[in-house]
């Protein structure tokens, strides 16, 4: 028997994917049923965040890469105490400079792609809303919310760190129920310790619920990584086949931020009492005419 979701059920009878999030809560199909129409009815807007944000972070990711399997491999190398000692100077800065490159790498992890997912965000609930898509304000918008990403990330990083070198378990269950705190920055203009417990309250009583959107998220965009991942069978291992190969991991993962952007928008209806509204009456108000 055919699933036919919420969604679907709405706009045959006329309905709209704003009226699917402000009726009732979403199931998990419905989540992915929206976010499936968004990826592919939003795909041009999509590759151009790619382009402009998720490219550069591609070639970014891959030179950080080369450099650490570079330090990695001149450690291994230096395989008992004996070697270690004899080259001490080359030990410390392949250690110093592995170092540094980790801080980069989780630097970019919290601080850049953030950027890329608020924007992707933006552009999700904007088409949901029916509100006109501006890209160059999207970009420009979302660039904007660097410094509220960094000031909330690096407690963010530091709280679920210790929670995890303690027992991995705290460690996780922040992890889930701070899922949506850039969404918290991007959509919402929270940041620090607000952006935090916005997130909080969108989980609270949804803990397991999250977990298996979540879940089952990841198990969608691990298969397609999983296809594009042939890129790197097919062509010859080179630096930019890293960089294409991780492109195609932030194409992947956009449908992966539009779909929590869906749960994130549903929740603050069931959850907070936020119903979604357009935010250019006027635009509505024309729809509604032409209709």
């Amino acid at each position: 028997m055919r699933y036919t979701s919420s969604v679907d059920f709405l706009v045959r009878k006329g309905g709209s994917m704003l009226e699917a999030i402000n009726t009732k809560e979403l199931k998990l199909m419905d989540i992915l049923s929206i976010a499936m129409k968004l990826f592919v009815g939003n795909l041009p807007m999509v590759m151009v965040v790619v382009a402009f944000l998720f490219f550069p972070i591609s070639i970014l990711n891959a030179m950080i890469l080369d450099r650490l399997n570079i330090g990695v491999q001149l450690i291994e190398s230096l395989n008992t105490t004996e070697a270690i000692l004899e080259n001490m100077p080359a030990f410390k800065d392949a250690a110093l400079s592995f170092f540094q490159n980790y801080l980069l790498l989780i630097a970019m992890y919290l601080f850049l792609e953030p950027i890329g997912v608020i924007s992707i965000a933006k552009i999700a609930k904007k088409s949901i809303c029916g509100d006109p898509i501006h890209m160059q304000e999207i970009i420009g918008e979302s660039m904007n919310c660097l410094w509220s990403v960094i000031i909330t990330a690096v407690p963010y990083f530091f709280l679920i760190f210790i929670a995890g070198m303690l027992f991995i378990i705290p460690g996780v269950y922040l992890g889930i129920i701070w899922t949506f705190y850039v969404y918290a920055i991007g959509l919402r203009q929270k940041r620090g310790w607000k952006a935090l417990e916005y997130s909080m309250k969108l989980t609270k009583g949804r803990f397991w619920q999250t977990v298996l959107v979540i879940l089952t998220i990841f198990l969608i965009a691990l298969g397609w990584d999983w296809i594009f991942g042939t890129v790197k069978l097919i062509l010859p291992q080179h630096i930019g086949t890293d960089i294409l190969s991780y492109t195609l991991s932030y194409i992947v993962a956009s449908f992966a931020s539009i779909a929590l952007t869906v749960l994130f928008m549903n929740r603050e209806v069931v959850l907070l009492g936020e119903r979604q509204v357009k935010e250019y009456t006027l635009d509505s108000t024309i729809d509604e005419d032409n209709k």
